[in-house]
């Protein structure tokens, strides 16, 4: 089943138990006031004030909404191109339930969709379920699990606590207990046991796929308790990756093997005389420019230009990492991440209802902004490699000095120069650097 065929599905279902469609919202969060987030980093954002109405328009919601995970509590920035699942932008497919119908509805139509339309294996769903919490007064969720043993093998039912199954909605107080539907792509049939060691610590074979919260309680000052003027177990808030979906309707081993990213990947594999596939290295580059590329093309088509200031800067920073990546392992020297954005279009653009008239334009001028931040960026890096190693020359060689961390660190900070070009720099030079027994990566990239 391909992507396209996936989301529909999806649309189609909630829309025959009678819930109203949304389209996605704009990328950039707009929507709250009272929301400091940059980027929409899930699907109730949009929603969110349905949950504070006495009598919301529509009851019943579903949409497919456009993600960005790059800053605050969900930041999968340096995951990204390390591993199989995590992504800077993501698709969420989400369901809302304001007041209408419980968690027990909401379990039964996830299972009815997974298990009948998607036709996912019974055997390989396993769920958790909130097993309580005595220190913050918390029950065991009892509600949940009494669906869930009706409809599933007890063996495929674990049970975590507050860290793992009790669900936050950052920045508005609203929390309740959740239940996690997850997917076991192994094939080595692991006892329960081993199933609850893999789900914890988030690895590539178990796979969490749909989030089922039920909001319930407020949270302030770390205090929980429950609203009975506002909420009651019929406020529902379900969450499913499109990208995590289609790799296990479609059989693959990582999101980056599926239909989603496959004509990316193919075109980079053009544009840079490169196969995915073959080099570990190779592979990391490939991934981490098809998944930014994205996130960038998105970020930038909703009306933020790369600058310095705050989304602006989001955006800089991944079209850097994806071309200083380029450079260290492909030593790609020119822009090059303007070519894949007419892939972007034919995938994404209209699924996303942009104005279809505009394609052409909006094409050319994506292309124009993106080319122009690129060559930016080279005369900006290679300018200051000749004055980093100028610094070197005249600073450290003639007084016979080494390189120390802290050079290491404003030479980043200052000059955007990474720890790999230094080593180069060094190397060619012939001047060491003095050993240190820690370093911290993430302030100097790569």
């Amino acid at each position: 089943m391909k992507y396209n065929k996936i989301k529909n599905k999806f649309l189609n279902f909630f829309k025959k138990e009678g819930h109203k469609i949304f389209k996605s919202s704009s990328i950039i969060n707009k929507n709250n006031k009272n929301n400091k987030l940059m980027f929409v980093n899930s699907g109730i954002n949009q929603f969110i004030n349905f949950f504070f109405k006495k009598k919301p328009k529509y009851l019943k919601i579903a949409n497919i909404q456009k993600c960005i995970r790059i800053t605050g509590k969900h930041n999968d920035f340096n995951v990204v191109g390390y591993d199989n699942l995590h992504h800077t932008m993501f698709e969420m497919l989400g369901s809302w339930s304001f007041g209408i119908y419980s968690q027990k509805k909401a379990i039964k139509l996830a299972w009815i969709l997974i298990t009948k339309i998607y036709k996912i294996s019974k055997k390989k769903i396993y769920v958790t379920i909130f097993k309580g919490d005595k220190k913050k007064k918390l029950d065991f969720d009892y509600y949940s699990y009494n669906v869930w043993k009706k409809l599933i093998n007890k063996d495929n039912i674990l049970f975590f606590g507050y860290n793992n199954n009790f669900w936050k909605i950052d920045n508005f107080n609203l929390c309740g207990p959740s239940t996690e539907i997850h997917i076991d792509i192994s094939n080595n049939n692991n006892n329960k046991k081993k199933i609850k060691q893999l789900i914890s610590k988030n690895n590539n074979d178990i796979i969490e796929l749909w989030n089922i919260v039920n909001i319930k309680y407020i949270i302030k000052n770390n205090i929980i308790y429950k609203n009975k003027k506002i909420y009651s177990n019929k406020y529902i808030d379900t969450g499913m990756g499109l990208e995590r979906l289609c790799m296990i309707i479609q059989n693959k081993k990582s999101t980056y093997d599926t239909d989603i990213f496959y004509p990316i990947i193919k075109k980079i594999e053009k544009i840079l005389l490169i196969k995915y596939g073959i080099n570990k290295e190779i592979d990391i580059v490939i991934k981490i420019i098809s998944d930014h590329i994205r996130s960038i093309f998105f970020i930038i088509l909703d009306g933020i230009k790369p600058n310095n200031k705050k989304s602006g800067y989001i955006v800089r920073k991944l079209i850097r990492r994806c071309l200083i990546y380029s450079y260290k392992y492909l030593y790609i020297k020119k822009p090059f991440l303007y070519k894949l954005l007419s892939v972007l279009f034919k995938i994404f653009y209209k699924n996303y209802n942009y104005n279809i008239k505009k394609y052409k334009y909006n094409l050319y001028k994506l292309k124009k902004i993106l080319k122009k931040e690129e060559t930016k960026y080279f005369i900006f890096l290679f300018r200051n490699i000749k004055f980093v190693k100028k610094y070197i020359i005249n600073k450290l060689i003639n007084k016979k000095k080494k390189i120390n961390k802290n050079l290491i660190y404003y030479f980043y900070d200052t000059y955007g120069i990474y720890y790999f070009l230094i080593k180069k720099i060094c190397l060619k030079l012939n001047i060491k650097i003095e050993k240190f027994k820690k370093i911290n990566k993430n302030k100097i990239e790569i």
